[in-house]
């Protein structure tokens, strides 16, 4: 089963590396241009995409461009979790051990699928709940997200930093689920 599960969660990461190489996150500095290549972070993966626009980009542009980005991001963890639900290994009545490791990743999954899956998925840091986890997720991952104004209202999930680790501390935790808690009990046979 873990291998079937952890095939499942690589297929969506080379789906998100593929769909963000083609929909990465546009500096500010491309203001102005009509022609660049993918972020280095595709590049580096052998994606070497290059982008050709017919005028150059906007700020306001590159800002929506950005909340695409945000929002491809957002369904990755929609799917991660729907991998992990339809294999049995969590639910809304499923939780994990929390001496296993793994945990807090599977953990953190699970809250921002419940907040991307049931609500606007945007971050309020006025609700105790959502800055909880805010906050659990940069000290988790060690992010430093200053005082960026682009991210107000969005959950600190980049790629490099929080994504593409997020699966492999998942993984983890799916092979500990599958084995079993307490060895088996044997029946006594009665002669």
């Amino acid at each position: 089963m873990q291998d079937h599960v952890a095939q499942q969660i690589d297929e969506q990461i080379r789906y998100l590396h593929l769909l963000r190489s083609v929909v990465p996150r546009l500096s500010a500095d491309l203001v102005g241009q009509t022609e660049f290549p993918t972020a280095p972070y595709y590049r580096n993966k052998g994606l070497g995409i290059w982008f050709r626009f017919s005028s150059p980009l906007t700020s306001e542009f590159i800002n929506e461009f950005n909340d695409l980005t945000h929002w491809i991001n957002r369904n990755f963890i929609l799917r991660l979790y729907a991998v992990l639900e339809s294999n049995g290994l969590v639910s809304q009545t499923i939780r994990l051990r929390p001496d296993i490791e793994g945990h807090d990743e599977v953990d953190i999954v699970h809250r921002l699928r419940n907040s991307f899956g049931h609500g606007s998925g945007r971050y309020d840091q006025a609700d105790p709940d959502k800055r909880q986890l805010f906050e659990r997720i940069v000290s988790h991952f060690g992010l430093d997200v200053g005082g960026d104004s682009e991210d107000e209202g969005k959950y600190p999930i980049s790629i490099s930093q929080v994504l593409a680790p997020l699966p492999r501390w998942a993984c983890r935790a799916c092979v500990r689920i599958d084995q079993p808690l307490h060895p088996p009990h044997r029946r006594r046979r009665d002669p």
